[in-house]
């Protein structure tokens, strides 16, 4: 089974789509109407839905994904994706 994705408002719409094309089930921030909110706020909005969040920005996210470990919480998964190698 594959993970249901949410993907982060800076990630591109098509990125979305094409997932979408190849039968993945994929919500975005403009779907859910949360345009605006934190990366924590996403975070938590992803997890409530049970889905993994697609994101851009990986420092941000690291320092989310350890505060949630710290705090002994729990989220649905973090996807970092980089279309580029100046990412790695």
């Amino acid at each position: 089974m594959l993970a249901a994705l949410y993907t982060d408002e800076d990630m591109s719409a098509l990125v979305a789509t094409l997932l979408k094309s190849r039968g993945l089930d994929v919500t975005t921030v403009p779907e859910q109407a949360t345009l605006g909110k934190t990366d924590s706020e996403q975070l938590e909005i992803a997890s409530c839905l049970g889905r993994c969040l697609l994101i851009h920005n990986r420092v941000d996210f690291e320092r989310l994904h350890l505060q949630y470990l710290n705090e002994n919480k729990q989220h649905s998964g973090i996807i970092y994706y980089c279309s580029s190698k100046k990412c790695l």
